[in-house]
This record gives C-alpha cells, sequence and structure tokens, in this order.
C-alpha cells in the first residue's frame, strides 16, 4: 500500500523537486518581477517627493497625480498576484474568480472614500467652527452650557 510507486516519478528521493530550467526559469521570473516592482516603487516614491516639493510639471493636477499612483499600485498587485501567488499558470476561470471580486473591491474602497469624503464636507459646511451670523443672532448671542 505505501511502498507501491509509480513509473512516472523522478527516480530521486525527492519527487517534488524541480528540473534545473524550471528552476532557472522561476527564478529569472521573480528577478524580472522584483526589479519591475522595485522600479514603479521608486517611480511612485519620486513622483511624491516631487508633489511635496511642488515641482510636479503644471499639467500634473491632484486628480492625474491620484490616477497615476492608483495605476502604479495596481499594476504592482496584479504581478504579486501573477508571480508570487502563481495565479498566472492557473485556468482562466479560477484567474477571473480571483480578479473579479478584487476589482470590486477596489470599486468599493473608492466608492467608500468617494461618500466619506463628500460626508465630511457636508458636515463641515453644517457644522463649521464659526456659526453662521443668522444663528448667532437667532440665539441671542454664543452662550457656553457646559
Amino acid at each position: 500500500m505505501g511502498n507501491h510507486h509509480n513509473e512516472t516519478y523522478p527516480k530521486n528521493d525527492n519527487h517534488l523537486a524541480m528540473s534545473e530550467a524550471d528552476y532557472k526559469h522561476h527564478k529569472a521570473d521573480v528577478f524580472k518581477t522584483t526589479i519591475l516592482l522595485s522600479a514603479v516603487t521608486i517611480i511612485e516614491v519620486l513622483v511624491a517627493i516631487y508633489y511635496e516639493k511642488n515641482l510636479i510639471p503644471a499639467g500634473w493636477s491632484v486628480g492625474l497625480l491620484r490616477v497615476f499612483l492608483i495605476v502604479a499600485s495596481l499594476v504592482k498587485a496584479v504581478y504579486i498576484m501573477a508571480v508570487f501567488m502563481h495565479v498566472k499558470h492557473e485556468t482562466r476561470a479560477f484567474i477571473l474568480s480571483i480578479t473579479i471580486p478584487f476589482t470590486l473591491f477596489i470599486w468599493m474602497i473608492i466608492a467608500f472614500l468617494y461618500d466619506g469624503d463628500d460626508w465630511n464636507g457636508r458636515n463641515k459646511a453644517r457644522y463649521s467652527e464659526k456659526p453662521h451670523p443668522s444663528i448667532i443672532k437667532q440665539h441671542g448671542g454664543i452662550e457656553s452650557h457646559h
């Protein structure tokens, strides 16, 4: 039962060992991905530093900067999923079952951030630090009831 071996297995002790060609291919793939991720991260950091020091070209708006940073982050996320999580070697159906929820999750984060920003703006307009003069007049001045 436990000593029966199939002839298709490699003849070495470790049947999970990969060939030298497979190892070189995977090593090159990881190296290429690491360089790509590093380059994109360096570009993101440089763009953020240039933005903070007001050195961004005049055509770049905050919205364009945000879109650039989001796209760069998504590129990195896709490469991490493809190479380090071995998703690129899976079937198309499995890849879609991972990427579609991931895309919806990103959309959800953007929608919640937009909604929260809108809510925050409405509250700042409604409850500003200094009341509108008509409110002060209506209440007969500002009184503290502590």
